[in-house]
């Protein structure tokens, strides 16, 4: 059974950075009706304030902001490790400790980013700032400053941005073993 401490040494990142006009992302990679129906089937859908359902409307926010500065950071894995097969559990506990850990560490490194610019900063995945999302109890959001919607969740076709923008795609994993590399996409609008 592989420890949580030592996930750290299973992988390194390299990250890269890539600006492209709001409008032309928009143009391009932006369709909330393609994200919206894979948002309806996650379990987070209308039950954290980072997430889909929403009452305004969330593609206001391509049109407010001039540029948007896209961070693709790849978590690559050992050739040890990708040979491996893991257990539901591990793999789960892997993500957690590896993707997961980056998002929270670029997350922090952005948003001061994101004040500095008078920006909106664009996380992956839900929101995991608190326990219990405070949605789940009809009420408002406690820190709204640190809430961010994903880039999916307002409409932006993460596949197609990593192909288009990258020349990158998306690798998954299969048959219970690590691929090469998950990829993390997150973005500033500014």
């Amino acid at each position: 059974m592989i420890k949580k401490e030592d996930i750290p040494t299973l992988y390194t990142t390299e990250e890269i950075i890539k600006t492209i006009p709001t409008s032309e992302y928009k143009e391009k990679y932006v369709n909330l009706n393609t994200t919206m129906s894979a948002c309806r089937q996650c379990p987070n859908y209308s039950k954290n304030w980072a997430c889909p359902e929403f009452k305004e409307d969330v593609l206001k926010y391509w049109d407010e902001y001039d540029n948007l500065e896209l961070t693709l950071t790849k978590i690559i894995f050992k050739k040890d490790t990708m040979n491996k097969q893991y257990s539901q559990e591990e793999l789960m506990l892997i993500v957690d400790n590896s993707l997961f850990r980056q998002r929270n560490i670029l997350i922090s490194q952005m948003e001061e980013k994101e004040r500095r610019m008078n920006g909106k900063l664009l996380s992956a995945g839900y929101c995991g700032q608190c326990d219990r999302c405070s949605r789940l109890d009809n009420k408002e959001c406690r820190y709204p400053d640190k809430c961010h919607n994903s880039i999916e969740s307002i409409g932006g076709l993460v596949g197609d941005t990593l192909s288009g923008v990258f020349d990158e795609e998306i690798k998954w994993i299969e048959d219970s073993k690590l691929p090469e590399n998950l990829s993390l996409l997150m973005g500033l609008l500014y």
